[in-house]
């Protein structure tokens, strides 16, 4: 586990370079114009944000888009204050929860029904095979949880595989050279690497809670910029159902630049993540304690065991229902 550790601050580093970067880049501007900045990451669940901005339902004057390839960088942003609301997973949120930082989940968008997977070479036939083996993981993203839980399913830990600390842009590259067995991949990466002849040892269907991508935004946003995290909910309830649809609109071509994905492959992937609507956000955000902190009490249990947490995030404010609440009356 020492190794891990090791790995992760490293990796995490080089994160916090990167980052540092872009809030040179970024962050002046937006103070200047008191834009809210959103990072969508790339998604298709996210893809709703994106055409909302393009279409001017979330004008540029009044919102920034922080686009950013992968998820753990849109985490990296949301916290070093790059980013004002992101789209991240519920065990990332757990991580920045960990680390004392004020954020608030206003949505959960979507649970994942298939769309992050262990895809590995064809002779590894399942997760016992990759025993020894170089396995390619964002050690900071949903991709450590996943293969935590595959692992422990198996009867294994971390400590059984070789791991290779890769963002998931470089993942299609690693496995060009052959420098890893398997990878732990979101979609769309997921879709362009079984193209190429990988096939999923594991996915999301099959873990005991579900991984839920989730809008956040900070605790500073909530307070000084509700009527555009208003307008963010909102964008993305109205659009989630075009992007969902299958069928073709004005904007698809800037989805698919984005995913990197042809119009079959993105339309072949929407079984694999479940978008959740307005009501089944108030069954998860509202209650005393809302069904999400419970859902994220199994999860910490889990990435505590795991060494993904090293201890349990502190009781503090962290579901924002009633902003939802006001997008969709």
């Amino acid at each position: 586990m020492n190794k891990f550790w090791n790995i992760t601050r490293r990796l995490a580093a080089l994160h916090v370079a990167v980052i540092l970067l872009l809030v040179a880049f970024w962050l002046p501007q937006a103070r200047k114009t008191g834009r809210l900045r959103v990072s969508p990451g790339v998604w298709p669940g996210a893809e709703a944000i994106v055409l909302a901005h393009a279409e001017g339902k979330l004008p540029a004057a009044e919102f920034q888009l922080v686009e950013l390839p992968w998820s753990s960088a849109a985490m990296r942003a949301l916290g070093s204050g790059a980013a004002d609301a992101a789209v991240v997973t519920l065990d990332a949120v757990l991580r920045m929860r960990e680390g004392g930082q004020d954020l608030r989940v206003l949505m959960v968008l979507d649970e994942s029904a298939g769309a992050d997977m262990v895809l590995a070479r064809q002779d590894v036939t399942d997760i016992k095979a990759l025993n020894g083996c170089r396995v390619g993981v964002d050690v900071s993203g949903v991709g450590a949880y996943l293969l935590m839980n595959a692992l422990e399913g198996a009867g294994m830990t971390m400590s059984d595989v070789r791991l290779v600390p890769l963002t998931q842009p470089e993942m299609e590259q690693a496995v060009a050279d052959g420098a890893v067995d398997a990878v732990l991949v979101s979609e769309p990466w997921s879709s362009r690497l079984k193209r190429a002849g990988w096939h999923a040892v594991y996915d999301s269907k099959q873990l005991s809670i579900p991984i839920m991508r989730v809008l956040a935004a900070t605790g500073e946003a909530c307070e000084q910029s509700r009527p555009g995290l208003v307008a963010l909910l909102r964008a993305q309830m109205e659009l989630t159902p075009r992007v969902r649809g299958g069928t073709s609109f004005d904007s698809m071509d800037l989805v698919l630049r984005r995913e990197k994905i042809s119009r079959a492959m993105f339309n072949a992937a929407l079984e694999s993540w479940r978008p959740l609507d307005a009501a089944e956000n108030r069954t998860l955000l509202l209650g005393k304690p809302p069904r999400l902190a419970r859902i994220a009490d199994e999860i910490t249990g889990q990435m505590l065991r795991g060494g993904l947490l090293r201890s349990k995030p502190a009781e503090l404010p962290w579901i924002d229902a009633d902003i939802i609440q006001e997008a969709a009356p």
